[in-house]
């Protein structure tokens, strides 16, 4: 029987790690047979085992130094080729879940004698980067959304870079939520203290409410550690009547979502979004910038707004503020979106579509 080899280095709950546990469980990845590597046991090794997938723990080698980072990556591939190899089972594909795990993969790929498949999901990904973790050496890469999708092919013309969008199960969609009857005094931000996440848009925004007068008290609850002001400065000291409070790393995610009346998606930049869709499935009000597919699953055109632009996330602010009781969410429609063309199912499908055009080639790596 066939084997695909799946790296992801970090195991936390997180987009890349969730998306990976949904294809990895998926009913259309069984004949593949899947065997997770990961450098640390976590949520996503947990959930693994939890569903019959095969999973090795093996630090992954982080030296800095180029020498040291080779040898590392080749001990590294031995040790992972001999653990694989006492499964049963022919190991021909190698998946990196991201360009960070290019080098391992390639390495391990050699050692393994399998094809090659890359995942690119980082929205900070550079084309410097695609380079150096030599993306563009694999038998095939693959995109998660159609901005870097084109960002990919304008760096590797001759590479034929497929678009493979992430989905979401069935069984996360719940019927949407009754609309509060009048603006919740407590919001959810989905992000993490990382600037591009776009914390700092958000807080300009309600600073810019505040000074016209059209914010009442609330409170701002966000999906993650305060960031340090040195990195990303939110400049909390000069809001008033908007309260942020920081819940730190989130497991429960779609129970914490479910708790909510509305959620706010402040991102500069996404590959996908992920978490949005996650709310937008579990049937919760969702204001967010028009960032990775949202604006094909969003179907109400006055709750997208431009990125990294807080006057418009303001006048949106604003509008929900003063017009609640009218305003329609869409969300019915926006889970008809997500269903037509974001299912994992059909992920699973291109992906193990690839896993055979690439095993039944011939020749491996």
């Amino acid at each position: 029987m066939n084997r695909a080899v799946f790296l992801q280095k970090r195991a936390h709950r997180a987009g890349a790690q969730t998306c990976l546990a949904r294809m990895l469980r998926h009913e259309g990845m069984r004949p593949w047979n899947p065997v997770l590597v990961c450098s640390e046991p976590g949520w996503l090794t947990t959930e693994c085992e939890r569903n019959g997938v095969a999973v090795l723990v093996q630090p992954f080698p982080s030296s800095r130094a180029l020498t040291a980072r080779l040898w590392g990556n080749a001990a590294f591939a031995r040790r992972v080729t001999k653990r694989v190899a006492a499964l049963p089972g022919t190991p021909v594909i190698v998946h990196a879940n991201d360009h960070w795990e290019g080098l391992l993969g390639l390495a391990g790929a050699r050692e393994l004698r399998a094809r090659t498949v890359m995942h690119l999901r980082s929205p900070g990904m550079r084309e410097a980067d695609y380079w150096k973790y030599r993306c563009g050496d694999y038998d095939s890469v693959v995109a998660v959304g159609d901005e870097i999708q084109a960002r990919a092919k304008g760096w590797d013309a001759a590479k034929d870079i497929r678009l493979v969008h992430d989905g979401i199960e069935p069984s996360e969609f719940s019927p949407p939520k009754p609309k509060a009857a009048e603006f919740p005094r407590r919001v959810l931000v989905l992000g993490s203290p990382l600037d591009w996440k776009g914390w700092a848009d958000l807080t300009e925004a309600l600073f810019q409410l505040e000074q016209a007068g059209a914010l009442p008290e609330l409170q701002f609850d966000f999906t993650g550690a305060q960031p340090d002001p040195a990195q990303n400065d939110l400049k909390l000291g000069r809001l008033r009547r908007a309260r942020c409070n920081f819940l730190g790393r989130v497991e429960m995610f779609r129970e914490l979502v479910l708790g909510y009346d509305l959620v706010i998606n402040p991102s500069r930049m996404e590959t996908f979004g992920m978490a949005a869709v996650e709310v937008l499935a579990a049937g919760v009000p969702l204001l967010t910038t028009r960032v990775g597919i949202l604006d094909q699953a969003q179907a109400q055109a006055e709750l997208l707004v431009v990125p990294h632009q807080p006057a418009a996330l303001a006048t949106a602010l604003k509008n929900l503020l003063q017009n609640w009781p009218a305003i329609e969410f869409g969300l019915a429609r926006s889970q008809e979106n997500l269903r037509a063309k974001f299912l994992v199912g059909h992920t699973v499908a291109k992906l193990t579509a690839e896993f055979a055009r690439l095993a039944g080639s011939g020749e491996r790596a």
